[in-house]
Parts: structure tokens; sequence; C-alpha cells
């Protein structure tokens, strides 16, 4: 027998999907052989549980339904079986109701399929069922990320014997394709949220902020024996008249040198930087807001959430710098504050998502079928009803066990840490200023009323100030080193994108390219104020 009347003559097969090869099959020839009767056997018919309300030609025509499966829906529940069921019944459905209509079944393969098919089946339903079974499978290789390797196995010349009927062969070759083919088969994320472009644009942002750290730890250093001159004239009684209440107002700034036009530059390259990327990540998370980040979807769960997080520590961090500067500006702690508000709404939004899943499952295994939803939703398409054809692989689609678990730990894990610190900086330095807005009030009416007064000192010769100022420093630098650490633990977060292949580094399109150059108009103002800086000072020749 040749293999084109092989594949003419396939009746059922059990085992679609598992092998390229030595397929289970039983065929319209040979209706008596043994596993035709393991499969056609009135105790455990092939269609049960496969279709729903005993009609199988009208069940096996909703994509929706055929790969659709709870997992998908909650990640917290289901096993995965239900789809990898519906899809064995729905591809030998044809075949098997083709041969029905022609009453060359025996009587024993008819009594145990009667009851799933109706009398009435036209070519029409045939024609459905194997568009559903097929097309499926074929988009989702035109969507893969590689299709050199499933391109050829789940063409539509492959997929079908004829317009009616599936050819299992080649649907087992195209499932066993796109089973094994690891990130292969998944397509990449949206662009818009995990593109190369705004990937750099996230770790830019982060570096950038640690860079001017850096460079106002250089400016501080530099400029500490003046400041602890200054200090020093301060701290011994003076009169608060005009003159010294400017000087009180310098103190604790780094602009201790009103000529110093280089750090003037840098501050306000700093907070034209800040201004930048509040209304970044502000315009992020309100785009966040506009999908569906109320239900339950470990895609949106897995991209967002370190997105959420970077619009709260660079923020954070980069005001309490400008906070030190004393250019923390009403403006400008507006603007901070709209920026945490949002990205805090989007963050737990998505972090109550993760609540169940940490607190509910205790088996490492069953945690990880609840985030492997991630991967049916990034290859979900509407040739297959809004899921993922991966749902159906008989084996189940265990891809990215590993990488899936450990980058689901960082986002339990770190982000609380992230936005609770961030959060208590923020406050902190809101009560400072609040603090210092109060007691500058209090000065101002005092010396209205008393006229002038003098600072005091300290026991034993010691002013206070100058304990204020070195526990000031300690606070300021041991908490710029903690921000520091939590920028390493937002660029890790960034990093899923990269560690579960979600990203398609080579696609550099408008708008990737519009994201990086997001930071360019501060740093070149930032040039170009030093650069006419640098050229006054060789005019005047100093």
């Amino acid at each position: 027998m040749s293999q084109r009347t092989t594949v003419d003559d396939l009746l059922y097969c059990d085992n679609v999907g598992n092998t390229t090869s030595n397929l289970r099959c039983c065929y319209n020839s040979q209706q008596g052989a043994p596993i035709c009767q393991e499969n056609f056997n009135t105790k455990d018919p092939p269609f049960l549980g496969g279709c729903t309300g005993g009609n199988c030609i009208l069940s096996c025509q909703n994509r929706a339904l055929l790969y659709s499966s709870e997992q998908q829906e909650n990640p917290y529940m289901g096993n995965g079986v239900a789809p990898i069921r519906r899809y064995l019944t729905c591809v030998n459905l044809p075949a098997v109701a083709g041969y029905y209509s022609q009453d060359v079944l025996t009587s024993g393969i008819k009594d145990t399929i009667g009851p799933f098919i109706p009398n009435n089946t036209s070519s029409d339903d045939l024609k459905g069922i194997t568009l559903a079974v097929t097309e499926c499978l074929t988009f989702t290789c035109r969507n893969a990320r590689d299709r050199a390797e499933c391109q050829a196995k789940c063409s539509a010349v492959n997929l079908l014997t004829n317009n009616t009927s599936p050819n299992l062969e080649g649907v087992n070759g195209c499932l066993e394709s796109l089973c094994t083919g690891d990130y292969k088969s998944l397509p990449f994320a949206d662009a818009d949220i995990v593109g190369i472009g705004v990937f750099s644009s996230y770790i830019m942002q982060c570096i950038l902020v640690a860079l001017l750290c850096f460079g106002l730890f250089a400016f501080d250093i530099h400029a500490r024996p003046k400041r602890r001159k200054h200090r020093y004239l301060y701290s011994t009684a003076q009169p608060t008249d005009e003159s010294s209440t400017t000087s009180h107002q310098d103190e604790g700034s780094l602009l201790i040198n009103p000529k110093n036009s280089h750090l003037r530059n840098f501050e306000n390259f700093l907070v034209d930087f800040h201004k930048a990327q509040c209304y970044f990540s502000s315009t992020l998370q309100i785009a966040s807001l506009s999908t569906n980040i109320l239900t339950t979807n470990m895609l949106l769960t897995f991209m967002l959430t370190p997105l959420a997080s970077n619009g709260i520590l660079p923020i954070v961090f980069a005001y309490v710098l400008l906070y030190r500067c004393r250019r923390a500006s009403p403006d400008v702690t507006l603007l901070t504050l709209a920026t945490w508000i949002l990205s805090t709404i989007v963050y737990w939004i998505l972090y109550a998502q993760m609540i169940p899943i940490n607190g509910d499952i205790k088996n490492e295994e069953r945690k990880y079928r609840a985030y492997e939803q991630f991967m049916y939703k990034l290859s979900a398409i509407d040739a297959c009803g809004g899921y993922s054809a991966l749902a159906v692989c008989p084996e189940n689609f265990e891809l990215g066990k590993g990488a899936i678990v450990d980058e689901s730990h960082k986002l339990r894990i770190l982000t609380p840490i992230i936005w609770s610190f961030s959060t208590a900086c923020l406050f902190a330095v809101l009560l400072g200023k609040v603090i210092h807005w109060w007691h500058g009030r209090r000065a101002m009416y005092s010396t209205v009323e008393s006229g002038p007064t003098y600072e005091k000192g300290t026991q034993h010769g010691r002013p206070t100030v100058y304990w204020s100022y070195f526990g000031g420093e300690a606070i300021y630098w041991l908490t710029a080193l903690c921000f520091l650490v939590g920028i390493c633990m937002q660029l890790s977060l960034l990093s899923i994108g990269t560690s579960l292949n979600m990203m398609n580094q080579m696609h550099w399109s408008f708008g990737q390219i519009v994201a990086v150059t997001i930071w360019v108009p501060p740093l070149l103002g930032w040039v170009y104020n030093e650069g006419t800086e640098i050229w006054k000072g060789g005019q005047s020749g100093e």
C-alpha cells in the first residue's frame, strides 16, 4: 500500500503530536485490528470528554472552545489537559465522520461514536473542523520568531488531505515541530513594551540616575574643604541679619560657591533629566492602565511589573538628589508625586495578581504551572480563537521552566523591597520639606518680632551645626548607597525581558529609536551649557 493510500485510509490516531513517526492509528481497511478495538470501545469512547454537549461536530468548529483551557484563563487553576483531549478528538473527527456518513464502519465502531456525531453532518461542517485544527497551527508557525523549522511542516499543503479532512501525519509533524521548538515557536512580545529600544531606554534611565549621583558625589568631595571652613564660620555666634540668612539658605547645599558654574549646569541637567523621566514614566503607566491589567494575565505581569517599579525607584532617587541640591521646587515635587502615584497604582494591581499564587500554591511544580500562563498568553493569536496552539501539545508546553521560576522570584521578592524603600524615602523627603517650610515661617516671624538673634553653640564648645551636618551627611550617603543597590535590583528586573527571550534585539523600528532619544535633550543641554562656559572662560583668559 502506498503512502498516499495509507494517509487516505487513516481512521483514527491516538498519539497525534507525540512523535513524527510510529503513529498509532486505526485504518478503515483494518477495523478489526487490536488498535481499533482498543480505541473504539463502549466503556471508554474516543470522543468522551473531547467535546461538550455531545455534539462534537458543532463543538470542534468553535476555535475559542477548542484551544481554551482553565489554566489560560486562571493561572492558578486547571492542569492544561482539556485542550489536549479536545484537539485529539477534533483532529480525528473529520475522517471518522466521513466514514460514518458513508456507512462503511463496523457496527461496534458506529455504536461507540454514534452519540457524538449527528446524522445531518454536512461537508461544510467538516471543512469548518478541518480549518479549525489546521489553520491555527499554520498561523502559529507564521508568527513564530524563527519559522524556518516549522514552515514546511505546518504549511497548508502539508496539513490537508483535502478540504474536508486534515492530514494526520502532517498535523503530527507540525505539532512535533511547534511543541519541541522551544523559544523558536514563540513570537516576540509587544515591542512597544519590551522592544530593544524601549528596553535600552529603561537601562539608560537607571544608569543615568546612578551617574548623576556619582557626579554630585564628586562635586561634594571637591567642595568639602570650602564647606568645612564655611560651616565653622557659620557655627560661631553671628547676628541673623539678611546676609547671614542668605548664608543659612546656602548651608547644606552643594552650591557653596555661587561662581561654580559647572555645578550649576550639572544641577540644571539633573532637573531637566528628572522632568524627562517623570514624563516618560507617567505616560508608560497611563498606557499600562489602558491595557487589560485588571484581569489576571501573567504575560502582562511579567512585562509591566518591571516598568512600574522603574517608574518608582529612579524617580524617587533623582528627587532625593534634587532635595540634596535644594532644587526640589514645588512643580518638581508635584510632578514626582504624580508619577509615583501612577506607578504605585499599576504596580499593586499587577502584584495583587501574584499574591494568590504565592500564598495558596506550596508545590513548586504547581506554581510553575501557574506562571506558565505567560507562555500561552505570549503565543495566543486570533486564528486560535484568541488562545494558544501550544496548549494542545500532548506533553504540555514546559518551555523555560527554570527561567520562569527564577524570574517570578525576582518579581515576588525584589519589587516589594524596591517599592517600600523608595516610598519611605519619598515621604521622608516630603516630611523634611514640610518641617523646613514650617521652621522658616517661625524664624521669619520671630525675627520680625524680636529683632536680630544669635546662633547658639553647643556644650563643650562644639557647635550643634557641626553634629547636625555630619549626621545629615551620614544619612544621605547611606540612603544613596541603598538606592544604588536598588538600581542593581531594578536592572535585574529589567533583564527579565532578555532572560525569557521576549525581545527581538534586531528590531530597531521608528518607535524604538524614539524611545532611546528621549534622554538626548537634557544631555545636549548640559553639553551646550558646559561648552558655553568653557568658551567664555577661554575668552576671558581664566
